[in-house]
């Protein structure tokens, strides 16, 4: 199990290629249409059209060298395409142009996987209220659908995976014996006893938990007092708010910080989301296939 993060750094997430081939991009254009007009426009204008990314996402994924133009690699951040007759892909898989509403038409878009900051009071499902996190200015926009995986329940915020994977998302939100940290606020600080009832039983080969105190912290006219939880317990966090209604505390905030390896960045502001690197992407599929979802309710 790893250490817990540094008070300092976890507390204000709370607040908040090699190349194989390079090309400046011009118009590396296909060699048919050549009576119609080009209409030429910035690689990442073209994506954020479609829907796929925001053009800042779209910069990432052109500096990390995912995105590619009639089949050579992009380095260059001021090419420019001819969406009609160039052939633009992300990871290899070719996006679709389309001049019509993209919400309409359905743009291809490549496998995206998101890290979302989540805010508190919004749920994952797609409810027409106001209250789901699609209503979000950022998700609002795609004209794909994603779609979590992870789980995170409606008054926590923090780290939520969602993607357009379904399969790997299915899988992935099945496992809850994921090391995972997280932080919590309750009503007063627990006595060692009380403490001790919230840990599972220590022993080889069982699942381990971490309960420690922090700070107070001004809470509306009162105060909370913040706990830094990490474990690999199957459902973690069921157990947890189960152990603390016991003792008769409120669960105020619950934020999640850490999973499966993944940290919240320091400055991912509530709403907004960050594609996972490559690395990062191979890791959690690993994680995926070697865990089978845990049978316990």
């Amino acid at each position: 199990m790893r250490p817990l993060p540094r008070l300092s750094r976890s507390l204000s997430k709370v607040n908040n290629l090699s190349m194989s081939r390079t090309i400046s991009v011009t118009s590396q254009a296909n060699p048919k249409s050549n009576s119609q007009p080009q209409t030429k426009m910035r690689i990442q204008k073209f994506l954020s059209l479609q829907g796929i990314c925001s053009r800042r996402e779209a910069e990432k994924w052109i500096s990390e060298g995912r995105v590619q133009v009639n089949g050579a690699r992009v380095v260059a951040l001021t090419g420019l395409v001819d969406p009609s007759r160039d052939k633009i892909a992300v990871d290899g898989k070719v996006v679709k142009f389309s001049q019509r509403d993209t919400k309409k038409s359905g743009a291809a878009a490549p496998l995206v996987y998101w890290m979302l900051n989540k805010p508190a009071g919004f749920s994952l499902d797609r409810n027409p209220t106001g209250d789901s996190i699609y209503h979000l200015p950022r998700l609002a926009r795609l004209s794909f659908k994603v779609v979590p995986a992870s789980l995170l329940g409606k008054n926590a915020e923090g780290l939520c995976l969602l993607t357009n994977d379904d399969q790997f998302a299915g899988t992935f939100r099945g496992l809850d014996d994921l090391d995972q940290v997280v932080l919590v606020m309750i009503d007063r600080r627990l006595e060692e006893a009380e403490l001790n009832t919230l840990l599972p039983e220590k022993s080889p080969g069982r699942p381990r938990m971490k309960v420690e105190y922090r700070h107070k912290a001004k809470l509306g006219a009162s105060y909370g007092y913040w706990y830094f939880v990490q474990g690999d317990i199957p459902g973690l966090r069921r157990k947890l708010e189960s152990g603390l209604k016991r003792l008769k505390l409120k669960t105020h905030k619950y934020v999640q910080l850490s999973l499966a390896g993944l940290e919240l960045p320091e400055n991912l502001k509530a709403g907004d989301y960050v594609q996972l690197t490559g690395p990062e992407i191979r890791k959690l599929k690993t994680i995926a296939r070697k865990h089978k979802p845990s049978d316990e309710v």
